[in-house]
């Protein structure tokens, strides 16, 4: 089993999903810099992959998710990882998950290369 290397936040927000022959919405059950716990009806299985527009509780428009895929799925959860967001999508996921934790936000995890689909953006450059 991996050791979780992100701080890890309960939330509960909406999120609509789409992958391939599939749209459909749920709801975000926890949070962190690379993945989510996600709670649907929709049956999902691992391997897949999707886009996510989470509305997180900042009040701020969706955060969006441009590649993400299931690493795990049982009954109506699944357990996703965020591999690739934009610059600003990064940040701002950092931001509320740090604030959420409690955390300092002076010092943000993606000055230190933590961040999941940063690596993978820069492969693919």
């Amino acid at each position: 089993m991996k050791n979780r290397y992100s701080q890890r936040v309960s939330v509960d927000c909406s999120v609509m999903f789409a992958g391939e022959n599939v749209v459909a919405e749920g709801r975000i059950l926890d949070l962190s810099l690379p993945g989510c716990l996600m709670e649907s009806s929709k049956k999902m299985s691992a391997g897949e992959y999707i886009q996510l527009r989470l509305f997180l509780p900042d009040h701020q428009a969706p955060l969006h998710v441009a590649l993400a895929a299931i690493r795990w799925a049982e009954g109506s959860k699944v357990g996703i990882e965020f591999i690739r967001t934009s610059q600003p999508e990064q940040h701002r996921l950092e931001q509320f998950v740090r604030r959420s934790s409690g955390c300092d936000a002076s010092s943000t995890l993606s000055d230190r290369g933590v961040l999941a689909g940063t690596a993978w953006n820069e492969k693919q450059s």
